[in-house]
């Protein structure tokens, strides 16, 4: 089997060599996305223009996409594994999402016949929160 080659620029590529783990998930992770975001405060004058701004509360959001996969032979059974909502999880991989303090949102789970069973699961991580 030959190695992968590249030429040109060196770029970030996808999610990388290193893969993405949850505590009590197994899956083949598809995408990640993330967002870094802060609440903001304006004060306007008597002429509705922004004279002072300040931003405050920043917070870290992410949006894990993984197929279901356990370590049984291959039939398109794997067991569907996902932490419930509200859970605090901890992701490993490299990059800034790596860590823990991060609380699941939502889960959604999205079935067809004609492709794998995929899950999409979104996080948030408050700096103040541990």
């Amino acid at each position: 089997m030959n190695s992968q080659v590249f030429y040109g620029l060196n770029i970030a590529w996808g999610l990388g060599a290193t893969p993405i783990t949850i505590s009590g998930v197994t899956g083949q992770y598809q995408s990640s996305d993330q967002e870094l975001k802060l609440d903001e405060n304006e004060v306007r004058d008597q002429r509705g223009n922004v004279v002072a701004w300040t931003g405050y509360n920043p917070t870290e959001a992410v949006t894990l996409e993984y197929v279901a996969t356990d370590a049984s032979t291959a039939s398109g059974s794997a067991v569907l594994t996902y932490p419930d909502r509200g859970a605090k999880i901890t992701i490993g991989c490299d990059g800034p999402i790596s860590g823990s303090g991060w609380i699941v949102q939502s889960t959604a789970i999205k079935k067809t016949n004609t492709d794998a069973c995929k899950v999409t699961l979104k996080a948030i991580r408050y700096l103040a929160i541990t």
